[in-house]
Formats: structure tokens, sequence, C-alpha cells
């Protein structure tokens, strides 16, 4: 698996930012509504099982230091360890594990296989020790 798993890019203008990227760089945006933000994940055809890909997140926060691109680092099968070393290291945990769910509607999600390795995942966020924010990922 590559250290790097996915990649976040925040929009304030969601719908332009899709039609944005989808013009200029000529691929294909599917939409989907994960954990209740508006998602435009980049497909890569033929999904080869090393690829790397991620989304334009609808993010209508006003713009500040760790609003920015998200690079999403595998934590391999123990996240919960990698989110404790992270503190230990002068880091600051912005979100903790949390199931990625595809919301259906306002009272329905299901657990989707997540476009990174078609297995059911996990994320967080987190402040690195300059301020940055990042994300991992990982199946358990």
């Amino acid at each position: 698996m590559n250290i790097i798993s996915w990649f976040e890019i925040p929009a304030s203008n969601f719908n332009r930012a899709v039609k944005f990227y989808r013009n200029t760089l000529e691929v294909e945006i599917e939409l989907h509504n994960f954990n209740g933000i508006a998602h435009g994940v980049f497909k890569i055809p033929g999904e080869p099982a090393n690829r790397i890909t991620g989304a334009i997140i609808d993010c209508p926060e006003k713009r500040s230091d760790n609003v920015g691109p998200v690079l999403f680092f595998s934590a391999g099968t123990e996240m919960v360890e990698v989110l404790n070393r992270i503190v230990a290291e002068g880091g600051k945990i912005l979100l903790n594990k949390t199931l990625i769910r595809d919301i259906i509607s306002k009272d329905k999600a299901i657990i989707p296989k997540t476009l990174i390795d078609h297995n059911v995942g996990y994320y967080a966020y987190f402040l690195d020790s300059e301020g940055n924010k990042m994300g991992l990922f990982s199946n358990s």
C-alpha cells in the first residue's frame, strides 16, 4: 500500500470546483455524500490496485491556515496507535477515528467499500507539528 492513500481539495463553491476540474483535467468526477459532506471523487480509469485518488470536498468555511489540500497517510491496521504517537510528538487530533459512511438521505446511510481499496474504511484528521492539517486512513 502507498504511504499516501487519498487527497482532498477543499472548495468554498463545490459546484464551481467540480466543473473546473472536470473541464480542465477532462476527468470523470462522481458525486457522493460521505458523512454529510459533499465529495466529488476523481475517477481513475481501470482503477489499478496501487493508484492514489481523492476528491473535491464542500468546505464552505472561511479559508484559514488549516484549510487546504489534505493528504491522507496510511495508518496500517493500528490507527489508534498512530493517533497516540501524533499527540506524543506534539500534534493535535482534530477528528478521532471515524467510520466512513455514505449518506443516502437524512435518515439512511450505508457503510460503503472505500474508493481507496474497496474495503470498509476509517479516517481521522490531525494537525502536524507545524500546524498542517493532515489525515489518516485505515481499514480497521
